[in-house]
């Protein structure tokens, strides 16, 4: 009796250890066995895929993609309040496929693999930072998708670099429509209200660093860093995955001459 026990537990630890541990470790991307056991799982041919963003070729304030390092026109011409942000890479076809899979189709797992690339662009950034908040969502965003895609991210990216990560501090507190599904003007208004900060002498005279999937109009990183900031935060920086191109030229609204005018520059700057 006390053998086949033994054997059971010894058989549960087998399958409990492949699930944590998985012997067939495979690429993000293409779903392909690697060879071993790394950081960033990704195969040689699909990390080729990745477009990493060059620091000396992006907006200095918002990141965004440019030609050269410079202000791109909406930094230049609309109040941010983060003090920096930047991303990993850009938000392309291949990316985007990537953050739908993680965001939206139960897969946890990945978060390892994206908090290692943002600790990769955290390393090449001046910046001093103290404590580390995701972008928060609400309970029922909470519920519909099984897990806080960005909290994930950045509980993995603070244990890798030694930093403290608040979860309870930055609070959605409204449940407003999915940003992605919104132009550029509607982003902004969306966002308006929707954050508030609890225990505000946890960041007190403290760097806040940011974390979130993906960066596109800066909308709701702005908007959380404006709270944070009226909580005393000292500075405030962004850290992404991914960074789109938020020069959106399908932009139905009065802003659409503006904003091709705006790509148009970020094409040639």
């Amino acid at each position: 009796m006390i053998l086949k026990i033994k054997e059971f537990f010894k058989n549960l630890f087998k399958k409990v250890d492949k699930i944590l541990f998985p012997s067939n470790i495979k690429c993000l991307g293409c779903g392909r066995d690697l060879k071993e056991k790394q950081n960033i799982e990704f195969c040689d041919e699909c990390f080729e895929k990745l477009q990493f963003i060059d620091e000396n070729k992006c907006c200095r304030v918002c990141g965004t993609i440019l030609k050269t390092k410079n202000i791109c026109p909406h930094c230049k011409e609309e109040k941010r309040h983060f003090d920096m942000a930047r991303s990993v890479c850009v938000y392309d076809k291949f990316m985007a496929d990537l953050i739908a899979k993680y965001k939206y189709h139960n897969n946890p797992y990945m978060f390892k693999t994206f908090a290692y690339m943002l600790t990769e662009k955290y390393n090449l950034l001046n910046i001093n930072v103290d404590v580390v908040i995701p972008v928060p969502i609400t309970k029922k965003r909470k519920r519909e998708r099984g897990y806080n895609q960005s909290l994930l991210i950045a509980k993995e990216f603070s244990k890798q670099n030694n930093l403290l990560c608040l979860d309870s501090v930055l609070i959605k507190t409204k449940d407003s429509l999915h940003q992605a599904d919104l132009g550029y003007s509607d982003r902004q208004k969306n966002i308006l209200n929707s954050f508030k900060v609890e225990n505000k002498k946890q960041i007190a005279g403290k760097n806040v660093l940011i974390i979130d999937d993906v960066l596109t109009t800066g909308a709701t990183t702005s908007a959380c860093a404006e709270v944070l900031k009226k909580a005393n935060a000292k500075n405030v920086y962004v850290l992404t995955v991914a960074s789109t191109n938020h020069f959106n030229k399908d932009e139905k609204t009065a802003h659409k001459n503006k904003v091709i005018k705006i790509a148009n520059y970020a094409k040639n700057e």
